[in-house]
């Protein structure tokens, strides 16, 4: 049964991770907190299942129980529960996904380094770093194998857990620790959209459409409303999503823009890609904080620093 003071809290048709008294008050009572975490299991689970996939093959593929899982979510909920900022304008449940998502893949997949990695394979990992920071990138699964004179296969194998480890060409569209959904993910706060929407230059028929998906309504039920073939709302929708996709690339201003200035000014100066151990060294020449960049971040630091310079580099190749 709810404590009072969690019934007195609750607001008639407010969804508890709606709302902002609530979610304040867990911050500094851990009690009530418990009770908040036990009241939206429910929603978490659909966190889980939405980007991760069916919570029981996730269990059966990966030896692990539900409990195990809903603890491990709860670490990235408490996680961003204590760094969301109020202010921002935008909801909780929007903040929340990715923290929780990356507490989950961190146990799923660094346990499964651990228990799956043999020495062979723990070995072939150390070859693939000794090749990137060669060729100053990660080259792909099939260019990796003739490198190394292994299957595509087992290197495919290894790439599965050795996390660490991502392709340099994957990292477009990441940002770490950007906690933001993308339009076409199911971002219902209307903050937040609305503030992709602004410039994005749709006509009126595309504001119309933005304006019933907000209010919850499926394609075929805005075709009727509108009077139109469901063909026609799935090519606005496209156009909307490009649209705002744009709005967002230009707006967004990334949390390392120093370190990519810095490190594509010294790679158009050298004329050269520079490899992550050399990056790392500049950093840490220039005095930043070097411990607190994993290689996924350094990676990411990279291929923007590399996109900055494109042009001049194809300029020195040619």
């Amino acid at each position: 049964m709810l404590s009072e003071k969690y019934q007195q809290l609750r607001k008639e048709g407010l969804p508890d991770l709606h709302n902002n008294e609530l979610l304040r008050a867990c911050k500094d009572d851990s009690e009530l907190l418990a009770e908040l975490l036990q009241e939206n299991k429910d929603f978490i689970f659909s966190i889980i299942a939405y980007y991760k996939g069916n919570v029981e093959l996730l269990k059966d593929r990966f030896n692990v129980s539900e409990e195990e899982l809903l603890q491990h979510a709860y670490i990235g909920f408490i996680t961003a529960l204590k760094d969301f900022d109020f202010n921002r304008g935008v909801r909780f449940t929007t903040f929340v996904y990715r923290p929780i998502i990356w507490e989950i893949n961190q146990f799923l997949y660094n346990d499964s380094k651990l228990v799956r990695l043999s020495r062979s394979a723990v070995d072939l990992v150390k070859r693939m770093e000794k090749v990137e920071n060669e060729l100053g990138h990660f080259p792909r699964p099939e260019e990796l194998a003739k490198i190394l004179n292994v299957s595509v296969e087992r290197i495919e194998e290894v790439l599965r857990f050795a996390t660490d480890l991502t392709y340099i060409d994957s990292l477009d569209s990441f940002e770490p620790e950007d906690f933001t959904l993308s339009y076409e993910k199911g971002v219902t706060d209307k903050v937040y959209v609305e503030s992709l929407l602004e410039g994005a230059d749709l006509d009126e028929f595309e504001l119309k459409v933005a304006e019933l998906i907000m209010e919850g309504n499926n394609n075929s039920q805005i075709a009727d409303k509108l009077c139109v073939y469901p063909m026609t709302i799935n090519r606005a929708i496209d156009r909307i999503r490009n649209k705002m996709n744009s709005n967002f690339d230009e707006k967004r201003v990334s949390k390392y823009e120093n370190e990519i200035v810095l490190i594509a000014e010294e790679m158009e100066e050298l004329g050269c890609v520079l490899p992550i151990d050399d990056i790392k060294d500049l950093l840490d020449v220039c005095g930043y904080d070097i411990s607190s960049y994993t290689p996924r971040i350094l990676y990411y630091i990279r291929q923007k620093a590399m996109k900055r310079i494109e042009g001049s580099l194809e300029e020195s190749v040619q």
